[in-house]
């Protein structure tokens, strides 16, 4: 977006061109969306209005709601899903000190900061964006200023950086090539009170340095983010390794690896299997899980975790083990037409064929619904035909049917 189109979005007239559009427009061809606005606003004022239409669909569509804001698409792609938000304003808010958002961007994590916060301030250097973010945050202070040439002493904040890692030619995931450069937002990290730096869920765990705490923040299903945490103490711990967390919203649960962790021992798929959540396998805590679960590895390179007896957790999938075999689509596709089991869902870890080529592979199949856990147990290609259970309303453990093991 030029500054032309933000400067009239954020004027009055913008505001009331932009609120008194009908709905349903977001349903119309994007050719369609530009001629039925051109025929009441002049052609910049129509494509800054469609443009608005569109993005404000997209977020309904990424968070659920997009209340009043102003967007641009590389905004709305960069910007922070509100629970995750909410939950980084809290902590920062936690330290008492003002809230300095770096690289504001639109102002998603910056309007989550001001909602609870004595003083929130934000800076981000694209004009347009620090435009719109004054816009959407108008509790909050805006400003245009580099996160590395910051007009304020950091010494004593609360430092929110979040590095832009998109550029001409897409995403980046050399942490160098983000901007600030990943090193850069370390050091300005470690110089405040305490300091929120938002990664990629992929992030190498080399990245982290020792005496930082790391999230891996996950909504539904979705793996946003890795939150690097720096409280400006600079204390290493003892293992010489960050805390790590797998957070897993908005059901607020949390594993942290100060948590007893399981025996590196495997066991074989046993009456019931558990598939950890994304964050869980990105931290690194899968054996902290199973200590939760009273569960054991299936095999030391796979994340799935194996027991006798069914437990619930937000952070994993239970599953009743009904069927364990090695991998051939001739043998399973008949092992399915026996029992007549149907796959409604297919899994897997460490194994070669994707969900959906086995699905075509396997053919039409009718009868009981199945979930297909496919993955390498001791080298060994393996499904495992398992059926989910759900969290008991009551205490009452639910009944597990027996393992058939070939």
């Amino acid at each position: 977006m030029d500054l032309g189109r933000a400067r009239y979005l954020v004027s009055e007239r913008g505001g009331r061109d932009l609120a008194g559009l009908p709905e349903g427009l977001a349903e119309l061809p994007p050719t369609a969306l530009a001629t039925r606005l051109r025929r009441e606003y002049a052609p910049p004022e129509a494509s800054a209005l469609a443009e608005q239409v569109t993005h404000r669909a997209r977020a309904r569509r990424r968070f659920g709601t997009h209340g009043d804001l102003l967007f641009t698409r590389e905004g709305l792609e960069m910007m922070t899903h509100p629970a995750v938000a909410a939950r980084r304003a809290g902590r920062l808010a936690e330290a008492g000190a003002r809230i300095v958002d770096a690289t504001c961007g639109l102002g998603g994590d910056l309007r989550a900061c001001s909602w609870g916060a004595t003083a929130a301030v934000g800076f981000d250097h694209d004009p347009v964006a620090a435009l719109l973010a004054a816009r959407n945050v108008p509790s909050a202070s805006v400003a245009r200023a580099d996160a590395t040439r910051l007009p304020i002493e950091v010494r004593g904040v609360a430092l929110l950086l979040d590095p832009q890692r998109r550029g001409e030619r897409g995403r980046r995931f050399d942490p160098a090539a983000f901007s600030p450069a990943w090193d850069e937002c370390l050091a300005l990290g470690a110089a405040a009170r305490i300091a929120s730096l938002k990664g990629p869920p992929g992030l190498p765990h080399a990245q982290v340095p020792p005496a930082a705490e790391v999230e891996f923040v996950q909504v539904g299903r979705s793996l946003r983010e890795a939150t690097v945490w720096l409280d400006g103490a600079g204390r290493e711990r003892a293992d010489g390794r960050p805390l790590r967390r797998a957070v897993l919203l908005p059901q607020e649960a949390i594993l942290a690896s100060t948590e007893p962790e399981a025996s590196a021992t495997c066991q074989a798929p046993s009456a019931v299997v558990f598939d950890p959540e994304g964050c869980v396998t990105r931290a690194g805590l899968v054996r902290h899980l199973g200590a939760r679960l009273s569960a054991s590895l299936l095999d030391p390179q796979v994340a799935y975790l194996t027991a006798e007896h069914a437990a619930h957790d937000p952070l994993a999938s239970t599953f009743a083990v009904l069927d364990v075999a090695p991998f051939s689509v001739a043998r399973l596709r008949t092992r399915l037409r026996e029992r007549g089991w149907r796959p409604e869902e297919i899994r897997r870890r460490a194994f070669p064929v994707e969900p959906d080529e086995l699905r075509r592979l396997l053919g039409r199949l009718e009868g009981d619904p199945v979930t297909l856990l496919c993955t390498t147990i001791q080298d060994r290609r393996t499904v495992i035909i398992a059926r989910r259970l759900r969290a008991p309303e009551s205490s009452e453990a639910p009944l597990v049917p027996g393992v058939a093991r070939q």
